[in-house]
């Protein structure tokens, strides 16, 4: 810990505060002398004095000034909310660094490491302590995407989208039918947290269930009231078992999905069918929901939704954090509990797994902690939905998205003000090489203290590269001046030889902005999913799709496509244009048109690039045993491998 000073018990020196020196220069100005206005505000007469004489009716701080004064501070304060404003925000070892720099390169004497180039622990302490505005906290990923796709425009559009369907149907005052469905993983483990441990540990282990627990699926939804139905979990595989349904929540059920745990297209219709639809209350009800395309791209499941006065509206792509309800305020504490009720389990069960037997028990103990009525009704009041309000998003949510066009608009605004106002520069500073008072008066061409304090904030100021001439009338010099620190000592004129603190801030740590990048995939905007321009879009979509699946069936199959090898091998039965869900009561049948982003690849036959899901070949699948891709049987000319690896076996 660094030095700090300790007023002795008694002691009266620096007791007087600011509104008493006020005060008692007042009474000296109206005629009372020094030693009687001493005496009435209990200031010490040689400091009276002084401070009369310097001018100086502030009180600072006891004791010698920092290394860097109090102007290049409040630069290095500005400079380090910039970082975090554009999303790099600064570790403790990034502002020593800085600091270390700043001082080496300003000429400012210090007592910094000049072995590790960064200043002291103590130093930083101290900062810290005269900066209470800056403060360390713990930092959240956020992805570049969702920084982009927070955009002001979409969102407005999104708010203007809502109303009306609000207005048009009637529900604007009826939270009981405003819905929003999302899912959400769990993994069967616990996590590690901050434990106590013995001081000069080097190593705290804490046992987990497995290296990797399975993931989980939870579908929740709610209502602007507070109602939430039941959760429904989807796990990978083909048979469902009783008891994993045991102790869950009552009216929860388990659905079961041959591919993965992630939710599809056969899903989600099997939840809108017999999951929502009966809890729905009578009338028009508005279900949000994000631009997954389980939730889009079936036309069954639209036409469903319209014939039953679903509402399905979608949120724009990138925006679910800021804009849906359930993201905002259920998710992060059905995790936080979750993990924890995983923790306290493993502890009274050291010998034992958590399995998907428990997995029921656990999701009933943290249900009803994280699934509150105050819980869902945050939510949709912190997205606007709610009451109705387009203000409810904060501004930094857009804050890193439109920071670089702010910093542009501000460097122009800057440098035509100095181009506008530049007549002789000059400069004025005293013997010490230290600039002049700040003072309005000072100020040329009637720039303020304000104007000029504007100017300072901005990233870079250029020189002009001048010689120096006179000291009245230059702006230049004296903005220079405003910028420059106290404890500069080694330039005495201005112009192409002065130093701007700011311009070598910027220098040593430049503020990053990020670019607007294309992204891969057409974004997903605010979209009244049950319209019926977006249903008949859909279904020309599907016949084009066919088409060109048709297409590449009757390219690709040769005369002996019909013709099955011999060899056995692991094989994977093809599926029809039709699947079903056993976690169902009835059967669904139903096209599924999602497209997982992490299985794409292995749904397209490697050879004629057929999708498995909508595949009409008769003839087995296989895998390469070398890079692990599916294909037709008939797709290969070889007997284990693909084309590919086998052309390139046989160069080998």
């Amino acid at each position: 810990m660094p030095n700090k000073y300790t007023r002795k018990v008694g002691s009266t020196r620096g007791r007087w505060k600011a509104e008493d020196l006020k005060h008692a220069f007042e009474a000296v100005e109206s005629g009372t002398s020094v030693r009687k206005a001493s005496a009435m505000f209990n200031i010490p007469r040689k400091t009276l004095e002084r401070r009369i004489k310097q001018g100086n009716i502030t009180k600072g701080s006891m004791g010698p000034s920092s290394c860097f004064g109090k102007d290049n501070e409040e630069r290095l304060v500005r400079h380090i909310k910039k970082m975090q404003m554009s999303g790099f925000p600064l570790t403790r070892d990034d502002v020593r660094s800085l600091a270390y720099n700043f001082a080496t390169q300003l000429g400012i004497h210090h007592r910094f490491n000049n072995e590790n180039e960064k200043a002291g622990y103590d130093w930083l302490q101290l900062f810290l302590s005269r900066h209470p505005d800056i403060s360390v906290r713990k930092s959240e990923g956020v992805s570049l995407a969702r920084v982009q796709g927070m955009d002001r425009n979409e969102v407005a559009e999104y708010f203007s989208l809502l109303k009306i369907i609000l207005e048009e149907n009637q529900l604007i005052n009826k939270p009981s039918a405003i819905f929003n469905m999302d899912e959400t993983g769990l993994q069967l483990n616990n996590r590690p947290g901050e434990v106590l441990a013995e001081r000069g540990s080097k190593v705290v282990h804490t046992i987990t269930s497995g290296e990797k627990g399975e993931t989980i699926t939870v579908i929740a939804c709610c209502n602007a009231e507070g109602v939430f139905l039941p959760p429904v979990s989807v796990m990978k595989g083909k048979n469902k078992k009783p008891e994993w349904e045991d102790n869950m929540p009552p009216g929860s059920i388990v659905m079961m999905s041959e591919k993965s745990a992630y939710v599809n297209t056969v899903i989600f219709f099997n939840w809108l069918k017999n999951h929502f639809f009966p809890r729905k209350p009578a009338g028009k009800v508005l279900l949000i929901m994000d631009g997954h395309s389980s939730h889009c791209n079936s036309v069954e499941v639209l036409e469903f939704a319209d014939e039953n006065d679903i509402i399905l509206l979608c949120l724009p792509s990138h925006t679910t954090h800021y804009l849906q309800p359930l993201d905002r305020a259920v998710f992060k504490s059905l995790k936080h509990h979750f993990y924890t009720a995983c923790s306290k389990w493993l502890t009274n069960h050291p010998n034992r797994k958590i399995t998907r037997i428990q997995f029921g028990e656990l999701l009933s103990e943290t249900w009803g902690k994280a699934a509150t009525p105050e819980n869902a009704i945050a939510g949709f009041r912190a997205t606007g939905i709610y009451p109705f309000n387009v203000d409810a998003i904060p501004d930094y949510a857009f804050v890193v998205n439109s920071r670089s066009r702010d910093n542009e608009n501000r460097e122009h605004a800057t440098h035509s003000l100095l181009e506008t106002n530049l007549e002789e520069p000059g400069c004025s500073r005293n013997s010490s090489g230290v600039p002049n008072e700040d003072t309005e008066e000072n100020s040329p061409s009637g720039v303020s203290n304000m104007e000029i304090e504007q100017i300072d904030t901005y990233p870079a100021i250029e020189d002009p590269g001048t010689s120096c001439q006179t000291a009245d009338k230059c702006l230049f010099s004296t903005t220079v001046d405003r910028i420059m620190t106290t404890n500069v000592t080694s330039p005495s004129t201005c112009g192409a030889d002065a130093i701007s603190p700011t311009k070598v801030l910027t220098e040593i740590l430049p503020i990053p902005k990020t670019s607007k990048q294309t992204p891969k995939r057409k974004k997903q905007k605010a979209t009244l999913l049950t319209s019926p321009e977006n249903i008949a879009q859909l279904k020309t979509k599907r016949k084009k799709m066919d088409k060109i699946f048709l297409g590449k069936q009757k390219k690709a199959m040769p005369m002996q496509a019909y013709n099955t090898k011999s060899k056995q091998r692991k094989v994977l039965r093809p599926r029809r244009n039709t699947s079903s869900s056993s976690s169902s009561e009835s059967e669904v049948t139903l096209q599924d048109e999602s497209s997982d982003d992490l299985d794409q690849e292995d749904e397209e036959c490697i050879g004629c690039g057929e999708d498995y899901n909508l595949t009409v070949l008769t003839c087995d699948w296989i895998k390469c045993v070398r890079c692990r891709r599916w294909l037709h049987e008939n797709c290969t000319n070889f007997t284990d491998v693909c084309n590919n690896c086998g052309k390139a076996i046989t160069k080998q």
